[in-house]
Formats: C-alpha cells, sequence, structure tokens
C-alpha cells in the first residue's frame, strides 16, 4: 500500500519556514517543539502522528495539505476481518493414560 502523506512536500514546507533558523532558536520560538522533531521533519523522515501535528500547528502549516488523494486503501469490513481467522476450529482429541 503506498504511503498516502507527502513526507517531500512537508519537508520542503517545513524548510521553508524555518529557513535560516536553527534548530534552537525554532525551540526557542516554539516551546512545544524539540531539535529532533525539527530535524526529522526538515528531513522528511518519519514522524509520530503527534509530533507532525504540532509542528503543523507551531509552523502554521496545514496538515491535509500533505495528504496525497487518491490513494488505493485496503477495504476492511467485518466479512474480511472475519476471514483473517488464525486457526480453523476442530474438535480436539485427548487420550487417557493409564499410569499404573
Amino acid at each position: 500500500m503506498a504511503d498516502p502523506f507527502d513526507r517531500e512536500r512537508f519537508a520542503a514546507s517545513v524548510r521553508r519556514r524555518l529557513d535560516g533558523i536553527s534548530g534552537r532558536r525554532a525551540v526557542e520560538a516554539w516551546p512545544t517543539l524539540n531539535t529532533a522533531m525539527i530535524s526529522r521533519a526538515r528531513r522528511g523522515e518519519n514522524l509520530t502522528i503527534g509530533s507532525f501535528l504540532v509542528v503543523c500547528k507551531a509552523l502554521r502549516l496545514r496538515p491535509f495539505d500533505y495528504l496525497i488523494d487518491g490513494v488505493k486503501r485496503r477495504r476492511v469490513t467485518r466479512k474480511t476481518i472475519l476471514k483473517q481467522a488464525v486457526t480453523v476450529a476442530v474438535p480436539c482429541e485427548t487420550r487417557s493414560f493409564d499410569h499404573g
């Protein structure tokens, strides 16, 4: 499944917003951010959803702007969930042993 998140576009937006601002200066300006979060965002690396939203809020970016429309996602229904059974229900045979 393709990733519906445009990392490169997000990273480019973060770099534009923080152009000329060091990571430490950015943390001073936006205390909700930390240098590791800023670094990952600038490079387009994985962020938790919480970190992504914090970066978006601090830098006034719109999160849905980085959603790629048209990415085919697997449809999950009750029927598909029920088909995912790991084991088949079968009668269990037990033997009784004489320990005598």
